[in-house]
């Protein structure tokens, strides 16, 4: 069986509802997995757009058996599940979704299954976890939404 992401606020490649941007309500939205790989100590999920290399989410050491993050997750260093969220581009932690500044964006929601658990703190930076991650990930899945502020 593959690992998959998926979302029930909007589809691969769909609209990314406006009630998960700025200035809206600015909500994290449900996301929902399947069962990474034999082997899988740790999941990381990065929110990012390629063009611009913007992070809107990071969070990392959820627990392999974790299956879902239900919609308007806390900005909290750690989740209900001991996750760790880390710092979005705003230097914010957790979700921080678009906003007008960029007419069109693209954001990949990237899911990697990892061989470890990341020996870092809550609040650490993007390029800490990029780095942190290489050469762990043992299966990885992606899920894209647009967003086209209204």
């Amino acid at each position: 069986m593959s690992f998959l992401l998926i979302s029930s606020a909007f589809m691969d490649e769909g609209y990314l509802p406006p009630w998960y941007a700025r200035p809206g309500s600015n909500f994290s939205p449900p996301l929902g997995w399947t069962a990474p790989p034999d082997g899988t100590h740790s999941l990381t999920l990065m929110v990012k757009c390629p063009n611009t290399s913007f992070c809107h989410w990071l969070v990392y050491n959820i627990p392999p058996d974790e299956r879902t993050f239900w919609g308007s997750i806390p900005h909290e260093e750690m989740l209900f599940d001991g996750s760790l969220q880390g710092l979005n581009s705003n230097g914010e932690l957790g979700w921080t979704g678009p906003d007008a500044s960029c007419p069109e964006q693209v954001m990949h929601f990237t899911m990697y299954a990892l061989d470890t658990m990341l020996d870092l703190a809550s609040g650490a930076e993007l390029s800490a976890v990029e780095e942190a991650i290489e050469g762990h990930v043992l299966a990885k899945t992606e899920l894209i939404a647009q967003y086209r502020p209204h």
